[in-house]
């Protein structure tokens, strides 16, 4: 299957107020609700579609200044996603700030609070899958230590995706030795220069479980690391092997537009 990442085209999430020094309770409390039935819908949609969905990270605005999880409204609707989690692939992939692996351990400590944020979100939500990066380039035992150390609930659903910082092996490799399933984004092996690496291996993985990848085009050049609109007709060709056996995230600028011509792409 195809996935959506986050919104539709032209039309995104609301955080309420302007920044955390303007942090106003009911005014984000608001924006979290509209939130919650913008992600209803776009996961209504992705049904009819026949699309898997990523759940954007800021459904919950400032979520460590306020106890939404314990707002009984905010939970009626998390509730309602999670029954909709039974008939779609959920997934979340928590921002850039979320760094296991830092030379800070004021970094660590942070990341690990909006860690903890997003892995609650999730297991209301319904969502499977939580997706990271390893982090900062040379950390990767530095991540295995703090990995050690997360809850089992947040290691059941954590995968790694391949990064700008890191090939393909080096995450297979940490992947297959932490045994949790790996994310292969193929433009982020493009940009890396990752070559030969073993998709059978990335595949097994996930054991049981449907494997996941990402896909997109370079922007302004194939090795570009910002997303196009769309995905290229060249790309559709090159990776035709990966719509096989993987159900695969589109990140292209125009959202469900480019989920459509990929598919007019794919038929042609």
């Amino acid at each position: 299957m195809l996935g959506l990442v986050c919104m539709l085209d032209g039309k995104g999430m609301k955080k309420g107020v302007a920044s955390l020094k303007a942090f106003n309770l009911e005014k984000v409390r608001e924006a979290a609700l509209f939130n919650l039935d913008y992600t209803l819908e776009t996961i209504r949609f992705c049904r009819l579609k026949g699309y898997i969905y990523r759940v954007s990270s800021s459904v919950i605005p400032y979520p460590d200044c306020w106890e939404w999880n314990k707002d009984e409204e905010i939970l009626k609707k998390l509730k309602e996603i999670k029954k909709q989690s039974s008939k779609i692939r959920l997934i979340i992939h928590p921002d850039q700030f979320v760094v296991l692996n830092s030379d800070s351990e004021s970094v660590i400590k942070n990341s690990l609070k909006i860690l903890q944020s997003q892995t609650d979100f999730a297991k209301l939500a319904g969502i499977s899958d939580l997706v990271l990066h390893i982090g900062k380039k040379d950390g990767i035992q530095k991540f295995v230590e703090t990995f050690k150390n997360l809850d089992d609930y947040t290691k059941s659903i954590l995968v790694l995706e391949n990064c700008h910082y890191y090939k393909v092996n080096e995450v297979l490799e940490l992947c297959e030795e932490i045994e949790i399933p790996m994310v292969l984004d193929v433009h982020h092996a493009r940009v890396t220069n990752s070559e030969g690496y073993d998709v059978e291996r990335v595949k097994a993985t996930w054991k049981d479980r449907k494997p996941l990848a990402h896909i997109s085009s370079g922007k302004d050049s194939v090795n570009d690391k910002s997303h196009a609109d769309y995905i290229s007709e060249e790309d559709v060709q090159r990776f035709e092997w990966l719509f096989q056996d993987f159900d695969v995230e589109v990140e292209a600028k125009k959202k469900e537009l480019a989920l459509e011509k990929l598919e007019k792409d794919q038929k042609s």
